[in-house]
Order: C-alpha cells, then structure tokens, then sequence
C-alpha cells in the first residue's frame, strides 16, 4: 500500500482544488459533516498518526479521556473526531488543502522508511486484531480510509469515481480483512469463496487449517461459491456507500449458497456506511 499513498493523496488534492466554495458545503454520507468536514477530519487523521507513531507522543483519545472520564472507545473516538472538525472549522479551505499536501507527504515519509513488520504500538481492530499490529496492517488500514473517505466527497459532488490501481489496492486490503474476520468460520477445509468485483478484480478465499488464505484472480480456480458484485456497485461496496440492509441484496451468489451465506453473515456487517 504504501507506494499508492501519494497518488491517492495526489488525487485528493486535485479533487479539492477544483472544487467551488459550494462544493465544501455539500452534504455527504456522513451526517454530520459537509465535504469540508471530511477533508478537516482527513487531516486530524494524519497528524493524529503522525503524533502517535511516528513521535511516540501522547494519542488523541488518552487526552480526550481525560476529561471525558467512562467514555467508551467508540464514544472518545466520535467525540474526539467531532472536537477536532469543529474547533478546525475555521481554516480556510486553501490551507486546508496546503496542509493536507503537508501531512501527506510526512506520512508517507515515516511509511516508507518504517519496517513493515515492525510491531506499531496499537491493535488493528479493521484487521480483527487485538494486540499492537505490524505496521503493513496500520498502512493497509490508512489506505482503505483514505480511500473510503475522498470516495464520500466525490459522491457529495457529483465527481468521478477513483479507479485503476487505488481501487484494486483498496479492494485487495479489504479481500484480506474479510478473510481476518472469517477466521473462526470453519466450513471443511478447502473450502473455497470467490468475491469477484469485476473489472476492478477477482480473489479467492480458500479454508486452511486455522485460517482463510488469500489468493489472487478466480477465474482459473474451482471455487465452492462465488459472491460477485456489479461493476457499477464496486467501488460505492468498497467504501461503504452502500447501506447495510441492502449490501446482501446488490450481490450475486452462485454455487454453494449456504457457505457463501455464513460468510456474509460474518463480513456484510463491515460494508455499509462508515464509522467516521
């Protein structure tokens, strides 16, 4: 993921420098943030990482819990990343872009130069983790938000969908998150799902002992069931802009149903809008 760090950044700023003083009002997926919101909690993002791993300094919600003492963690990170949209508010929408273009370039600094396997001093929840992950998993996350996030804005504005490799690498993380949170789903070993998202790609997840591999491509391998999303659909599935209750009805399932059944009912939960 890390050398598509960059271009999607690119893409973003580009995405923000054409856009109208309107276009920073317009409503989004997120409630209760206007595109000027996301791009403000893109940025909080950055340098809360940025504070945390790359300096090793006191994280975000630490400090939030301090003063929102009983909080749980989903309610201090809500809380946090509201506080910050709206004490940023004030920023023009020209520095917002400068420093955006800043943070990006000091990410992708410290991403490129950090050990991938090198243990980060947090869990990747996105990846079912609960003790501090390697460092290719806190990226692999990044990416995906990054790319979930500048997907709402060019929905708000009626922009052209990302496409080429950014939707492929987004795709192929989160082919490898499924297969993380299918851990414990234990149908007979070799046992196979292709999720195939069109022309922008196919994987296969195949049972192994403990674990659900990934592997690239479906259309040379014998899949027990295939789950495929429509080509229009593909990238809205990707960043979560299709709603929950109808993610299962915008796919198509071929083969064994009852396997592809019980992965969705373990991995459908973790498409549908984001949690910001």
């Amino acid at each position: 993921m890390t050398p598509l760090l960059r271009p999607e950044r690119t893409a973003l700023l580009e995405l923000l420098r054409a856009m109208s003083a309107e276009d920073w009002e317009r409503s989004t997926e997120c409630p209760a943030w206007n595109v000027k919101g996301i791009a403000l909690h893109i940025l909080g993002d950055d340098l809360s990482l940025l504070t945390r791993q790359r300096d090793a300094s006191i994280d975000s919600l630490t400090l939030f819990a301090i003063d929102h003492p009983g909080m749980s963690f989903r309610s201090l990170l809500d809380g946090f990343n509201e506080q910050w949209v709206t004490a940023a508010r004030f920023l023009s929408n020209e520095l917002v872009i400068e420093m955006l273009g800043l943070v990006g370039d000091w990410s992708e600094t410290f991403y490129c130069n950090v050990d991938l396997e090198t243990t980060s001093r947090e869990p990747v929840g996105f990846f079912a983790e609960t003790e501090p992950s390697p460092y290719w998993q806190v990226i692999a996350r990044e990416y995906v938000e990054r790319f979930t996030h500048q997907s709402q804005i060019r929905r708000a504005v009626g922009a052209p969908e990302l496409g080429g490799e950014l939707t492929t690498s987004a795709a192929r993380v989160i082919v490898h998150v499924l297969a993380a949170w299918m851990r414990n789903y234990e149908p007979t070993a070799g046992a196979a799902i292709a999720l195939d998202f069109g022309t922008v790609g196919a994987w296969t997840v195949e049972r192994e002992t403990d674990r659900w591999a990934v592997l690239e491509g479906s259309a040379d391998r014998t899949a027990t069931a295939r789950i495929s999303v429509s080509p229009s659909d593909a990238v809205a599935m990707l960043s979560r802009g299709i709603a929950h209750d109808e993610v299962v009805g915008r796919l198509t399932i071929t083969g064994d149903a009852t396997l592809a059944s019980g992965a969705l009912d373990i991995i459908a939960p973790l498409f549908g809008p984001p949690a910001v």
